[in-house]
């Protein structure tokens, strides 16, 4: 089975200079070589309503893409675990330095030094422990001057400062080793100069397909955006956080967005968008974050972090408890009712429901548990989802104090409204988006996979991993349009539209059945 059998991407929407870096960092030109190199930074992917960052293999939110100086074509693309710090060309050698890290927020300075090859394109960590590379400057053709952060806070403490000078000289740098060198240096006073990120597109965590033919998006710093059929930006409305979510009403007259402050202030704004031209009317704001959740009648519930679930438009509003974002988001298109994630008894954030709500009747039923074998009494956490042919199709994943285990993340079938298992397909990363067209669910993960999942009896049908002009992005938002295209948000905020594999319906399939 080829990848071209999953999809094949036919337009980018929100491309542009260093798309695939997301937010520039810093740069560095090689007039020689005639290469930019540019560090950015994709961000972590998750709001205060919703994380998608656990993987069982190491993440990767830092990207350094390798550019051609005259028509800004990337040539190489690096994912790295920490933030970039510092970009050097060799004088003489057709390799690149990388130099990135962090502090851990509680103990450790960590990072490591990576040589990337501009022939071969293979990138080598090179440090045998990790450590916080804050500077790089080629003295000569053997020597590469660094800044390593001390290793750990009581490093710092006892030598006063966190900066040391490291001199490292390696006979040949295209034959280094990984893991290879150990450093030890000179503590040296701080020297690192301060950087104003450049404001660019990243984080696209909303799509939405019009009958129309129009694209609806939303991402960091734009509440929503809308894109014609053949491609041009329509109009965009702003935002001074994260555009988080976005439901269109049944006519397509108008979406409701829901905007994230950020981390400092972590509010949420609800708004509703005309589509026709981009005007904004409030309907609710929080001081706190708050999802929005809808079902297939376009009644709209926005469940604030704490507080009563308030049901629109019949203003009915329910207790659901405290909602987080690891364990309770649980978003399901095309619903046949209101569906939420409820915490039980003293363990709320283990022990969770599907519960169903009925404005009409002030009432909360419960349905059935996130977890369906009950023997293995797992941690599950929420995760999106679709309701397909009488029944719900969603992700979870299983907690563990080690982090995401390989096969932990699932995608599973579940009758309704009993939730008896019908199928499991299980997975090393975490779902960020999911849809269907026909009878094929679609599954993205962070990895920057997509599978493509028979509805019926989850037979693996196609998987590929997404690249734009060769180069891998990490699918954040999926949007169907039928018959057969899906629109796609990236990590680094472009909008993919594609083309998927011709396969049969529901109605095709009952058809030929009988």
């Amino acid at each position: 089975m080829t990848d071209s059998e999953v999809l094949t991407v036919q337009q980018v929407l929100g491309d542009g200079r260093f798309a695939e870096v997301g937010e520039v960092r810093l740069t560095e030109t090689d007039s020689r070589t005639g290469h930019v190199a540019v560090g950015g930074a994709l961000g972590r992917p998750l709001w205060a309503g919703h994380s998608v960052a656990s993987s069982s293999g190491p993440t990767a939110w830092t990207r350094v893409g390798v550019y051609r100086a005259d028509t800004l074509e990337c040539v190489h693309l690096v994912s790295l675990h920490w933030p970039v710090n510092a970009l050097a060309f060799h004088p003489e050698l057709p390799i690149l330095a990388i130099g990135s890290g962090s502090y851990d927020g509680g103990y450790f300075y960590e990072g490591e030094l990576t040589v990337l090859d501009l022939e071969s394109g293979h990138a080598t960590s090179l440090l045998k422990d990790r450590r916080e590379v804050t500077g790089l400057r080629w003295r000569d053709r053997h020597t590469l001057d660094a800044k390593i952060s001390v290793p750990t806070e009581d490093d710092e403490n006892e030598l006063g400062t966190t900066t040391m000078d490291v001199a490292i000289a390696v006979p040949d740098w295209r034959a280094a080793k990984a893991r290879s060198l150990q450093v030890n240096g000179v503590a040296v006073a701080p020297t690192a100069t301060p950087f104003a990120p450049e404001k660019r597109r990243r984080q696209v965590w909303a799509v939405a397909a019009l009958s129309d033919g129009r694209i609806l998006a939303s991402l960091d710093r734009v509440a929503v955006e809308c894109w014609s059929a053949t491609g041009e930006r329509e109009w965009s409305v702003s935002a001074s956080g994260v555009g988080c979510q976005l439901y269109v009403d049944l006519h397509e007259n108008t979406a409701v967005l829901n905007t994230w402050t950020g981390w400092a202030g972590s509010a949420s704004t609800v708004e509703r968008v005309r589509l026709a031209d981009g005007h904004v009317e409030p309907v609710r704001a929080f001081d706190r974050p708050a999802v929005v959740v809808t079902d297939e009648t376009g009644q709209l519930a926005i469940r604030p972090e704490t507080g009563p679930t308030e049901v629109l438009p019949s203003e009915s509003r329910v207790e659901l408890g405290r909602y987080d974002l690891i364990n309770h988001f649980f978003d399901i298109r095309r619903a046949p009712t209101l569906l939420f994630l409820q915490g039980m008894g003293a363990r709320a954030h283990e022990d969770k429901w599907i519960v169903a709500f009925d404005p009409t009747r002030q009432r909360t039923e419960r349905l059935f548990p996130l977890e369906w074998d009950a023997a293995q009494g797992r941690h599950l956490f929420g995760g999106p989802g679709v309701f397909v042919d009488g029944s719900i199709v969603h992700a979870t994943a299983v907690h563990s104090g080690a982090g995401l285990q390989p096969g932990n993340s699932c995608v599973v079938r579940r009758s309704y409204p009993d939730g008896k298992a019908q199928w499991v397909f299980t997975a090393d990363h975490q779902v960020t988006a999911m849809d269907t067209i026909g009878c094929t669910v679609y599954v993205a993960f962070n990895s920057g996979e997509i599978v493509a999942l028979d509805a019926t009896d989850g037979q693996l049908l196609g998987r590929q991993h997404l690249q734009v002009n060769g180069h891998p992005v990490v699918p954040l938002s999926m949007s169907a349009a039928a018959p057969n295209r899906l629109i796609i948000g990236t990590l680094d905020g472009r909008v993919l539209v594609c083309d998927t594999a011709t396969r049969e319906s529901y109605a095709t399939r009952a058809a030929t059945a009988q």
